[in-house]
């Protein structure tokens, strides 16, 4: 009997080792693209000094929704305002304009585009669209700290893209993805003339942004139903 005994569970041992690592070699497998797709919502934030500030950029629920087509449909415009003015020019802003991102009632979200390239990568890029609603105030706002509104642009969409943006995932699970805008992150802040070609803008310092941490998690409803489940 002892001699059935050892060989059996010598291979129940490499059978389920091998299980463990068929399904290591499925997850590494798995473009980073792949599992970056689909609605997430940040649950987490940090800044470079580690502190929490997820209550200070989301009103609402922050939601990313990164689509196959490479588009992005998020409530994120808070989170990516931060990371382009900090938190001191952040807070003057967020509490002068009009109307601040008023995900919970009006119909408009903020919208991009996103890459992560093929295979297995590090790094992403993300490029977000942001014209603030209440610029009317915005531009009084700026005026009164010395900053030419007109000759800024202020009454145009402006395409902050960041590059090398770091992704990873926690480890046994593609539900938790964190971000990183760090020191190897590098942003471009343009507008578009008339023809619809890019047009740096300078009226911020894309050297300057904030480097912040963010975690994300998967949800299952869609963007749309998790919208509407919250305004209720």
């Amino acid at each position: 009997m002892k001699n059935y005994l050892i060989p059996a569970l010598c291979l129940s041992l490499f059978v389920l080792n091998g299980c463990s690592l068929f399904d290591d070699l499925i997850a590494s497998s798995t473009p980073t693209k792949t599992k970056m797709e689909g609605v997430w919502e940040v649950t987490a934030a940090y800044d470079d000094e580690g502190k929490w500030i997820l209550d200070s950029i989301s009103s609402f629920i922050t939601l990313i929704d990164l689509q196959k087509d490479n588009s992005v449909i998020s409530t994120a415009g808070p989170m990516f305002m931060y990371i382009v003015h900090g938190k001191s020019r952040f807070n003057k802003i967020m509490s002068t304009i009009d109307q601040v991102f008023d995900y919970a009632e009006a119909n408009f979200f903020t919208n991009g585009e996103w890459n992560a390239g093929s295979g297995n990568t590090d790094y992403f890029t993300v490029e977000i669209k942001l014209k603030l609603p209440g610029q009317k105030s915005l531009t009084s706002l700026l005026e009164a700290m010395g900053i030419n509104s007109k000759a800024l642009g202020l009454d145009q969409t402006i395409y902050h893209k960041f590059m090398g943006v770091k992704v990873s995932f926690e480890e046994d699970s593609d539900l938790k993805m964190i971000w990183d805008f760090d020191f190897n992150t590098s942003a471009e802040y343009n507008i578009k003339n008339e023809e619809l070609k890019y047009v740096l803008w300078e009226g911020v310092s894309a050297r300057n942004f904030t480097r912040c941490k963010f975690v994300l998690t998967k949800r299952v409803k869609g963007f749309t139903e998790i919208i509407r489940d919250t305004r209720n």
